[in-house]
């Protein structure tokens, strides 16, 4: 059944009522404001709201309350410091009290509905209550007062008529004609009148925005102290173009603004003044304004504007006032003011206005003001006297609410009527009909619709700002325009005023929401159309911000008229600059602003100085780029103090600052920038940023020397280089002395320019540098030498430079030749000295011209005595150096003459440099070494002994045709080889290579020839070919020396060798035959296999010449292809030669490993090829041996072995199902079981076995009607299927969980008997067997599943698992039937931990669960009679059986009994074990009665039951009602109440209508025993570990948990005892166990040994273990056993030590057959009870033997 909806339980419920505490709401809440004069506030609002047009507010002490009770007149003021206030008492002159407001006064809440009046809520009244418990309200005829009742929580009004005689409270005259209301307040608690002037000035500030009230009067004692009172002063439209009139969202727009001027006028007695105000508090230190990050956009920033903001100097506090002389003095001071009043329209969609009128409780209004508070901050607007002057600042300050000070502490308000917490962050109050939060102290910006209303609003705020701030900024500056230059002081004032707005707007973070300056300054700035023509001050005025900048001291110094902000606005309006340079409104100047300004007037030369001097200080900046240096310099113009105009784009050139070459009175280029200015820069960088190079020579002397300046008709004769000589000398004096560092290109530049001009002043006149002499070391007279008229020294600089322009000092070498050379009279050595003597000044073509002129004799041999001989000359290339190493050599000689020749002389210096050979070129060499002996011998020796110092290129390889280095053949023959075709090793010879003699083996001489050592490989490979022997030893040698050649080769040399038969092999019979490498292996010197010896040939030519033979191919053993051919030609000779099916088989899993290598031919050949080796199963001859999980199972009584036969693929079955193996294994050829070999033979043709059997299912018909157990099974299976389809195998699945669910689509039929018929078909050979089912699946109509099962067959969820895999799944495969079956058999909680998502499930389970007890309490209601009976729930529903079964009976007690017996800490005792175990039979004897058909051996409450009690109790055991009182903490039988026996419950599969076979039980528990083991490791972090899952339904029953952290001690069973395990953490293992180790000893001895016999245990089972604390007794781990001994210790070790062993065996004997039963279930649920009391009865009477015979504990230590 659904739960019940919220409607139905709605209509079944009652009304109670809700009530309030008034006193607490109240005292807590509605009297709580935080604000300021909170209670004047309220009253002047109402005042307001009622028209009042005058409010008295009058304050009385003790002493003035009796004079007005006396009916006295004021007779003197209190003290302001000591006495106390007992009285408020507000009037007003509005409209009297109506019944409606009557009403709403009683009312908490209750606001009034006028959309005209600002209270909204109806709490502003109720602010009283702060400062008194009985506020009294007269007005008009009626009066009523407040009181608590009784003095407790609630709150009654009470009220009457006034009486007509009765005298108002206020004598003064009313200026509305209405009568006095007012509000008399008794305070609960007399205190002083705190801040009186501080009051005074609230008054004052509130009148400013009231709408009827103009007049406020504070009165104490009956003394009126202040007089406030306003008027109006002229009012005007205002409007500025370019501003948006609608906010944002639409919701409200201006429909006009008046400037209105009010004057407050004041009467402040001496008395207020004197009280002084209320101190501010200490301001906290304002952060400095952070400045922008540097990049190209701050990079004007940073040099505009490089300054920092001063700290503010604080401000000294004001000295005291000093003492007035007349306290009743009164002094009239009054402000002007300006309000901006904006006339706003408001447009809302009737959804937003109901709610909005939801939250005020009235609906918003069409029409409505907002005002701005502005003062222009000029002296008029001061506070002043009636005589003009100003006010003092005591009395003044009254006026400081007003237009709060730009710097002070306190920041104007936000005014809805009156002043709340809520500053502006302008200079001037703003009020509007903001909606405030209750307390009306701030702006409601929380709910959704208010603050959509509050932030219009905040628009429309922001919107007057702007407004205001416009029209005053254009105002100023119409105003400036009017005046001149001369105008400071006018133009200093429009400034300050500018400055002033400036600050006035400049919005500030606002409290206590920040929201509202945020929204006010976002539309300051939104309602302009375009804010780059916001006005702004700035040193030209008023002008639009875009046209503005921020300020520069630099670009001030060169840019005089560019408009920046003024200092003062820096400096005082810190805020909104940065604000504005946030929203790039206000920049920095940038280089257009400069480029106009440069564009505007030329510089001076003092101002060019300072631009270019910013320029070098910028130019390094981030974005400078030669675009902005090309503007710069097109745009700036110099204009010098002679009236000379240079524009920079003509420069190109500069003298360089403080280190000039030319000297700076000489005449300049035009494209040069005159010294003055550059003389100040950084010459190193003038390059890089102005583009200008430095003024070169070569571009100096080609100004000097063309026209203007010289060779010109108007060129000066001063500075004519032709003309004037001194010039001449000035300007090559110049170039002497900055020749040496001039660069090569520059002097050969000049050289050039100068080679033509005619500018060497010489005693012949000017004459080119080429026609010109120096006066020394000439052998003539008559030539033209150099002449300066100042005689300047011609040396070092001068010297040098005069020669590089061509300046001779020697005369022509063909005068010389013609003259001297050609006479007779100079020899050789005659003209070298000569040459020698001048070398320094001959040119480079006189130096060319001789060696190319044939001047130089050849040597030639003694002629005949008597013969005459002719002087053969040649040029100096032709001929060597005379000496011997030359001559015999045979080449031609110079003939030095007589004298010695010496290499080292300057005269064979010049002959080398001039052409005279010291070596032969190589090529001649060479050529000489080609020759005949002995020359050829001797060059051969020239070379290799100067090859590094003449020859450094020589390559041999360049002389490859040329045979030159002597050899030997394979003969002995001696030779001249050529490079590349001789070797340095003798062993190549062996192949027929030449080698190299001896003179040029030595390896320093082979490496200069480039002769190799050996052969390359692919030569040796081809000589190897050609030169095959059958001789076994020469060919080991060749072997051997090819071997030594492998480190030098590549694999492709080879691979010719692999297939050319080279190897010769002898044969038995002597022959020699010759084999390829791929034919032959490697004998084994280790024996080897010897399963290959007859069938492949092996050779052995010794360690050196195998490796070369490997390299070619020869392997070490067959491949697995040689291997795969040998065993399909000869399978059974090569399976007789294996001699066993095992070692056969290792061939074969060496071909299946390598399946892939093999080519098609090769698989095609092994699929008909019978090699393949299979087994069939035939009778044993031999004994059976049952072996636990042999490979032929089953029950038959003959067993098999394997017989192995060789087969073709096709004749193979692989083993895909060791079930149908079972079956059929003696008619079938089984694959061997492994994966690969399976693979293996599938691949070469093998069918599975299961293609070979056919399923035949045998059932009668199923029952006409599904029984309890069918239905519970479905369900239980449905749900199950929602877990495994939600698997990834759903995607397989054609089925979902709602098909199935839905009726008809998944049924279960149960039948008596189900088999199923496998028949086996190969061929003609056909066999068959038949098998007993549980489950079955087939399709029905359509989608359907009809689930069959036999009710006579024990349940098994695996059937049901792979029947229903087969169906549901496209492609099911092993794994899919165990994951189903893991999920039908485990529990949710187990499954939940596993991953799988069961919440649905549990959700559903436990909505069944309340359907159930919702409709058992409906039943239960309706029949009283039918109340006795327990309702079947699904707790107590079993897979197993009926309803009525006995596993419900006993689930009442359980629970209790687990919780009285876990308050002792222990799991696993004696008595708990008995108990459960006992309880179990007592179950079963209750069953047996019901159901005789259970075998007697399991009830009958006189059989074995009583019997094993009697025996128990006889042994020593507990009394039997003692034991009937115990049971185990937590662990339910069948059907107890811990346990889930519905759907998805873990109980066993079985029914009580048909017992379990005995024989099946005692199979169950031998398999439990069976599943135990040793522990493996040495360390146990999670005791946790078992064979399933544990269930939902644990209860803290052996707690799974509770972990263990245990590590094994090693050596600690060496007494003959158990393993022993302690905590991880314990540090010292000895000092730990200490006197344990004797306990541990007698528990594991004395007692669980015994036991483990008893069970047929092996030892290493079982465990001892310690622990610090926790709830462990034993677990069992993966089968293996752990028991607590600290347990026992506590329980048993002291009954041990004196003898008493009964009670430490019963309560350890059920404890490990509890752990024994988890071996087959994990949970504690009615399945493991029923393993438990199974394994307990199976070796009961052993165990009541053991007790009965103490002495059977110790035979174990016998055996």
């Amino acid at each position: 059944m659904p739960p019940l909806s919220k409607e139905q339980l709605w209509s079944s419920g009652q009304d109670e009522t809700v009530e309030v505490n008034q006193r607490a709401l109240i005292d807590k809440i509605l009297a709580r404001y935080s604000g300021e004069h909170t209670i004047f506030r309220e009253l002047l609002q109402n005042a307001d709201d009622a028209g009042a047009e005058h409010v008295q507010v009058k304050f009385y002490s003790q002493a003035g309350l009796d004079a007005l009770e006396k009916g006295e007149g004021p007779s003197r003021l209190p003290d302001v410091k000591k006495d106390m206030m007992y009285r408020y008492v507000v009037t007003n002159d509005g409209i009297p009290f109506r019944q409606q407001d009557w009403q709403r006064l009683k009312k908490i809440a209750e606001g009034n509905p006028d959309e005209e009046k600002i209270g909204a809520f109806g709490v502003g009244f109720y602010s009283l209550w702060s400062v008194c418990d009985d506020p009294f309200v007269e007005s008009g005829n009626k009066w009523m007062g407040f009181y608590w009742k009784d003095g407790k929580d609630q709150l009654l009004a009470r009220s009457g008529d006034l009486p007509p005689s009765a005298s108002s409270s206020n004598s003064d005259p009313s200026l509305t004609g209405n009568s006095w209301t007012s509000f008399t307040m008794g305070l609960r608690e007399p205190s002083l009148l705190e801040g009186p002037l501080d009051l005074a000035q609230f008054f004052i500030t509130s009148i400013t925005f009231m709408r009827a009230v103009r007049k406020i009067d504070m009165l104490v004692d009956g003394i009126k102290v202040l007089e406030v009172e306003k008027s109006v002063n002229g009012k005007n439209k205002v409007y500025k173009k370019g501003l948006k009139t609608t906010s944002a969202n639409g919701m409200m727009t201006v429909m006009g603004v008046d400037a209105t001027g009010m004057v407050i006028n004041a009467k402040v007695m001496q008395w207020l003044s004197s009280t002084g105000f209320t101190p501010p508090p200490i301001p906290q230190a304002m952060s400095e304004l952070v400045r922008p990050a540097k990049g190209f956009a701050s990079m004007l920033a940073s040099s505009f504007f490089g300054r920092n903001s001063p700290a503010p100097t604080p401000v000294a506090p004001p000295p005291p006032p000093s003492p007035p002389e007349n306290l009743l003095e009164v002094t009239s001071i009054k402000r002007e003011i300006q309000i901006y009043q904006a006339d706003i329209k408001v447009s809302v969609s009737p959804a937003f206005g109901r709610e909005l009128e939801r939250a005020t409780k009235k609906p918003p209004p069409t029409r409505m003001p907002a005002s701005v508070v502005f003062s222009r901050g000029e002296a008029d607007e001061e506070a002043k006297t009636e005589d003009g002057k100003p006010a003092a600042q005591d009395i003044g300050g009254v006026f400081g609410g007003l237009c709060p000070p730009l710097d002070a502490e306190k920041s104007a308000k936000v005014f809805i009527g009156q002043a709340t917490s809520q500053t502006t962050g302008i200079g001037g109050h703003l009020a509007a009909r903001f909606i405030p939060t209750v307390e009306r102290e701030s702006i409601d910006l929380v709910d959704r619709h208010v603050s959509h209303w509050n932030r219009e609003l905040l628009w429309v705020g922001g919107y007057l700002a702007r407004l205001i701030y416009e029209v005053e900024m254009q105002d100023l500056h119409q105003t400036w325009l009017k005046t001149t230059v001369a105008d400071l002081g006018a133009r200093e004032k429009l400034l300050k005023r500018g400055l002033h707005a400036l600050r006035f707007f400049t919005f500030k973070p606002t409290t206590p929401s920040s929201v509202v300056g945020q929204e006010m300054e976002s539309s300051f700035y939104g309602c302009a159309n375009d804010n780059r023509t916001m006005p702004i001050v700035s040193r030209a005025g008023i002008l639009p911000i875009n046209e503005v900048r921020m300020p520069s001291a630099d670009l001030q110094k060169f840019l005089p008229d560019l408009p920046v902000i003024t200092p003062s606005a820096i400096e005082e309006a810190s805020r909104s600059i940065a604000r504005l340079r946030e929203r790039s409104l206000l920049r920095d100047v940038t280089f257009d602003d400069v480029v106009k300004q440069l564009n505007d007037r030329p510089l001076t030369e003092k101002e060019m100085v300072d631009f270019l001097s910013w320029w070098q200080g910028i130019a390094g900046m981030d974005g400078f780029n030669v675009s902005i240096r090309a503007k710069l310099i097109d745009a700036a113009i110099l204009i010098q103090e002679n009236g000379k105009v240079i524009p920079l784009s003509t420069v190109q050139t500069f003298v360089k600052p403080h280190n000039a070459t030319i000297p700076t009175d000489m005449p300049l280029p035009p494209h040069t920038l005159p010294y003055t200015i550059t003389k100040d820069l950084k010459a190193n960088s003038i390059y890089t940023i102005f583009g200008w190079t430095e003024l070169s020579l070569l571009q100096y002397i080609t100004f000097l020397v063309n026209s203007p300046m010289s060779n010109d008709s108007q060129a000066s004769a001063q500075t004519d280089i032709r003309v004037s000589a001194d010039f001449s000398e000035k300007v090559l004096g110049m170039l002497g002395r900055s020749w040496a560092n001039l660069a090569a290109n520059q002097q050969t530049a000049i050289v050039l320019e100068l080679k033509d001009v005619q500018c060497i002043p010489t005693k012949e006149g000017f004459k080119k540098p080429g026609e010109a002499y120096f006066e020394k070391n000439l052998l003539f007279d008559d030539l033209p030498t150099i002449a300066f008229p100042k005689n300047t020294a011609i040396k070092g600089g001068m010297e040098k430079m005069l020669l590089a322009i061509g300046v001779r000092k020697t005369v022509d070498l063909q005068l010389v030749f013609s003259r001297l050379v050609g006479g007779g009279s100079w020899t050789c050595q005659d003209l070298m000295k000569y040459l020698v003597s001048v070398k320094d000044s001959l040119s480079d073509e006189e130096l060319k011209r001789l060696r190319q002129t044939a001047a130089f004799p050849l040597a030639v041999d003694a002629p005949a005595e008597g013969a005459k001989t002719s002087t053969v000359r040649q040029k100096p290339h032709q001929l060597y150096e005379p000496v011997e190493a030359m001559r015999v050599l045979g080449l031609p000689l110079l003939d030095w003459g007589e004298g010695k020749w010496r290499s080292n002389s300057e005269e064979a210096k010049m002959l080398f440099g001039l052409g005279l050979r010291r070596f032969p070129p190589v090529d001649v060499l060479i050529g000489i070494a080609a020759g005949r002996p002995p020359a050829n011998e001797k060059a051969l020796q020239y070379l290799l002994a100067n090859v590094h110092i003449h020859y450094p290129m020589f390559k041999a390889g360049a002389f490859s045709e040329v045979a030159f280095i002597p050899a030997l053949t394979s003969t002995g023959e001696s030779i001249l080889a050529k490079p590349g075709r001789v070797y340095t090793n003798p062993q190549c010879a062996i192949l027929g290579f030449e080698h190299a003699q001896p003179i040029v083996t030595a390896p320093e001489n082979a490496a200069k020839l480039s002769i190799q050592s050996d052969p390359p490989m692919g030569l040796l490979v081809e000589a190897l070919k050609s030169n095959v022997t059958r001789d076994i030893p020469e060919a080991r040698k060749i072997f051997e020396y090819m071997s030594s050649r492998l480190g030098h080769s590549l694999t492709s040399t080879a691979e010719s060798l692999r297939a050319f038969a080279f190897i010769p092999v002898a044969t038995p019979n002597g022959d020699v035959n010759f084999y390829q490498p791929t034919q032959v292996y490697f004998d084994s010197k280790e024996g080897g296999d010897d399963l290959y010896k007859s069938a492949f040939t092996f050779v052995d030519f010794g360690e050196r010449a195998n490796i070369f033979l490997r390299f070619c191919g020869v392997r070490s053993e067959p491949s697995v292809k040689d291997i795969a051919r040998l065993l399909m030609n000869e399978p059974g000779k090569m399976l007789k030669q294996a001699g066993s099916a095992e070692r056969y088989l290792e061939q074969i899993r060496l071909l299946a490993a390598n399946w892939t290598i093999f080519d098609n031919p090769t698989r095609s050949a092994m699929k008909t090829a019978p090699f393949l080796l299979a087994s069939q199963r035939v009778p044993s001859r031999k004994p059976a041996k049952k072996l636990l999980g042999s490979w032929t199972g089953g029950t038959e009584e003959t067993d098999y072995e394997r017989e192995w036969v060789l087969c073709k693929a096709s004749d193979v079955s692989v083993v895909d199902s060791v079930t149908m193996l079972q079956y059929f294994g003696q008619y079938i050829l089984a694959a061997p079981e492994e994966h690969i070999l399976e693979d293996f033979y599938a691949s070469l043709g093998a069918k599975r076995l299961s293609s070979f059997v056919n399923r035949n299912y045998l059932s009668d018909h199923p029952s006409a009607k599904p029984s309890d157990h069918a239905q519970a099974l479905r369900r239980h299976v449905l749900e199950r299927l929602t877990i495994f389809l939600a698997e990834a195998r759903r995607k397989q699945s054609d089925y979902t969980p709602e098909i199935l669910s839905k009726e008809g689509n998944f049924t279960v039929q149960e039948v008596q008997d189900l088999k199923v018929k496998y028949t086996y078909k190969n061929g003609r050979n056909e066999h068959h067997h038949y098998e007993t089912l549980y489950a079955t699946a087939s399709r029905g109509r359509g989608k359907a599943i009809i689930l069959t099962i036999s009710t006579s067959a024990q349940m098994d969820d695996y059937d049901i698992a792979s029947a229903l895999c087969d169906l549901l799944l496209k492609s099911s495969k092993a794994d899919d039937a165990l994951l189903l079956y893991s999920i039908l058999s485990t529990p949710l909680m187990a499954l939940k931990k596993r991953g799988f998502n069961v919440d649905r499930i549990l959700n559903q389970q436990k909505e069944e669960r309340l359907r159930i007890q919702a409709e058992r309490k409906r039943d239960q209601e309706k029949s009283t009679a039918e109340s006795a009976l327990i309702p079947t729930t699904p707790s107590s529903l079993n897979r197993g059986g009926d309803t009525d079964d006995t596993s419900s009976i006993a689930s009442t007690n359980t629970t209790n009994t687990a919780v009285e017996s876990e308050k002792d800490g222990r799991r696993h005792s004696s008595s708990q074990g008995m108990g459960g175990f006992l309880d179990k039979f007592k179950k079963k004897g209750s069953v047996s009665k019901s159901n005789p058909s259970i075998p007697s051996g399991l009830g009958g409450a006189g059989a074995l039951g009583e019997s094993i009690l009697n025996q128990l109790k006889a042994a020593g055991g507990s009394s039997g009602s003692a034991w009937e009182n115990m049971g185990r903490p937590g662990g339910p039988g069948p059907g107890s109440g811990n346990q889930q026996n519905s759907i998805g419950g873990q109980a066993p599969n079985w029914t009580t209508k048909r017992p379990t076979n005995l024989d099946s039980i005692r199979n169950t528990v031998q398999k439990a025993l069976d599943a135990s083991r040793p522990e493996k490791g040495t360390q146990i972090n999670d005791s946790r570990q078992a064979v399933r899952d544990v269930s939902e339904s644990q209860d803290n029953y052996c707690d799974t948990t509770a972990q263990a952290d245990i590590v094994l001690v090693q050596g600690a069973a060496s007494r003959g005892g158990l393993n022993i395990w302690i905590p991880r953490d314990v540090p010292d293992q000895a000092a730990f166990l200490g006197e344990k180790i004797d306990t541990c000893h007698r528990f594991s001895t004395q007692i669980l040994l015994p036991i483990c016999r008893l069970f047929n245990l092996a030892p290493s089972v079982m465990n001892v273990f310690w622990d610090h604390a926790g709830p462990l007794i034993a677990f069992n781990r993966g089968g293996t056993i752990f028991c607590n001994a600290r347990y026992y210790q506590a329980w048993h070790d002291d009954q041990i030590r004196n003898g008493h062993t009964n009670e430490a065996f019963i309560s350890w004997y059920f404890s490990i057959a509890h752990e024994l039963a988890h071996n087959l279930e994990s949970a504690h649920n009615s399945a493991h009870e029923f393993y438990f009391s199974s394994i307990a009865e199976e070796y009961l009477i052993k165990f009541v033997e053991l007790l009965a015979r103490p002495n059977l504990a110790q035979q174990h230590l016998l055996d």
